[in-house]
């Protein structure tokens, strides 16, 4: 069996080296390179044509979204699992640019390996504690349909308060770390889920029915 070729990304030289020492115990897999940076690991898969690049997603320079962009256009075949200290923050914006997993650093060598065996094998991946957090809220929203309480996400909450504080959609974007095509597509959502038409409207709409 062939091994599976690892890239390395991220900026924290001791994380690098503890991942690396990680995998190299488990004789399918093998760190081919390492990136301190967003442009260096699309530099590095370019040279090294890694199977997968397991990436940080906030670092100097080009950040761990538009690297994973950039890196899917010009690099394909690389499949990319996000390992990231900051929860389903970033859980959208990495699957909108073109990302096969999503782990947090907390994620055990065996849970790890089984990932990077799964993306290999053309399946995503999502960490298990992301996996019950989300599912518990799916399955909150599907029972509690009818009432207001569970009507909107955590996420479509806080960009109520965004949007209660008067920032535009750019502000939005920035604070959220999201695309502002994206921002609208929420908004919309949320205007849809509240049955109102604008901005004034759907914190009016939130505030009485205790969402804010």
């Amino acid at each position: 069996m062939s091994l599976i070729k690892i890239l390395l990304v991220d900026d924290h030289t001791v994380v690098r080296e503890g991942l690396k020492r990680m995998l190299e115990m488990d004789g399918g897999v093998k760190v081919v390179g390492e990136a301190a940076s967003g442009e260096e690991a699309v530099e590095q898969a370019s040279l090294l044509a890694p199977d997968i690049a397991i990436m940080d997603i906030r670092m100097p320079g080009m950040g761990g979204v538009e690297a994973i962009h950039t890196l899917k256009e010009r690099c394909p075949g690389v499949n990319v699992i996000v390992l990231t200290v900051y929860g389903d923050q970033y859980l959208t914006q990495a699957i909108e640019a073109g990302a096969q997993g999503y782990l947090l650093k907390d994620v055990g060598r065996d849970e790890l390996v089984q990932a990077i065996r799964a993306v290999y094998g053309g399946q995503s991946v999502l960490h298990s504690a992301l996996s019950r957090e989300l599912f518990t809220e799916f399955a909150t929203l599907a029972k509690g349909k009818n009432s207001n309480r569970f009507s909107l996400s955590r996420r479509e909450r806080q960009m109520l308060h965004l949007i209660a504080s008067g920032v535009t959609n750019k502000e939005i974007a920035a604070n959220l770390c999201y695309s502002e095509t994206t921002v609208k597509r929420k908004i919309r959502s949320i205007f849809d889920k509240l049955e109102v038409k604008d901005r004034a409207e759907a914190v009016s709409e939130a505030l009485k029915k205790g969402l804010m």
